[in-house]
């Protein structure tokens, strides 16, 4: 039965032919999963991160924050949707040059750069989140071992978002070394 099985589906191979412009969706870095999943996380992030931009300063008593503290804010929050919208465009469009080679070495360049601007982006929005709360609080011995436990959890995560893109930039450079030994 099995036998048979396998027969038929070898008659019919050929009969789901596909058109060009089928092919060319089918091939869109735009259809991707994975892009998919990397633009749903954008939206939903800038959507969360907009509404806490506009209730902060009633809901979370902006009024009797620093001056400085609320720019803080504003700023590390501004700068991290940006940052945010710059990788989420250079993963979007990963070919830039006219060869496979040249497209990958620049899109490891890039991909290095957002990296680096990730990071940093995401430890000032992680600082700036715990200035912001706790500039207008009166120390006590059980507050600092929280707040230093929120500096060591951010750093954590900072960390390990940083290997995180080390491990991608390193799988583009082993790509790299793979098509020129092949190339050799």
């Amino acid at each position: 039965m099995e036998l048979e099985n396998l027969k038929s589906n070898w008659k019919n191979l050929g009969n789901g032919k596909k058109n060009q412009s089928e092919l060319l969706t089918m091939t869109h870095i735009n259809n991707h999963p994975r892009i998919k999943q990397i633009r749903t996380k954008f939206l939903i992030e800038v959507i969360f991160i907009t509404v806490f931009l506009m209730i902060y300063y009633n809901g979370f008593d902006g009024e009797t924050k620093p001056l400085w503290a609320n720019l803080f804010l504003i700023s590390a929050t501004v700068l991290y949707i940006i940052n945010r919208f710059i990788g989420f465009m250079v993963l979007n469009n990963p070919v830039s040059e006219t060869n496979l080679n040249a497209s990958l070495h620049a899109f490891k360049n890039n991909l290095q750069k957002i990296a680096f601007l990730t990071v940093i982006t995401s430890f000032l929005f992680g600082i700036a989140i715990i200035v912001f709360f706790s500039t207008s609080i009166t120390f006590t011995s059980g507050k600092r071992i929280v707040v230093a436990g929120m500096l060591v959890t951010l750093t954590v995560l900072v960390y390990i978002s940083y290997r995180n893109w080390i491990n991608r930039v390193q799988s583009i450079e082993e790509t790299l070394q793979e098509l020129h030994e092949t190339a050799v």
